[in-house]
């Protein structure tokens, strides 16, 4: 499962990268705790709750990906709704959440 996280102006605040070893900590809402697998040029692994998620830069937005594990989608929303605020702070109706793939052929 991946998800965008895409402003409509465009606009990505400046994130603050936590300490070594806890860069990510930018994307992850302070209620998940979290374990960070993987870190290079701004993105990477985190660990939450059992379910490995991929967080990275898209063209529009953030981009984050479930690499292991099962959540249901009413799971996925809930923690994009905490991750969208805090990124982006309370006020952030501009921001949109999009499931993003390819169809199959």
């Amino acid at each position: 499962m991946k998800f965008e996280l895409v402003d409509r102006q465009g606009y990505i605040p400046d994130l603050n990268y936590g300490s070594a070893g806890k860069e990510l900590a930018c994307f992850v809402p302070a209620d998940y705790p979290f374990e960070q697998l993987s870190y290079s040029n701004g993105e990477g692994e985190v660990r939450i709750d059992g379910h490995t998620w991929h967080f990275f830069f898209t063209q529009e937005g953030v981009g984050i990906k479930l690499i292991d594990g099962v959540v249901s989608l009413k799971e996925a929303e809930k923690m994009l709704q905490a991750i969208k605020t805090h990124i982006w702070g309370e006020n952030h109706q501009q921001v949109q959440i999009f499931i993003a793939g390819i169809t199959p052929k």
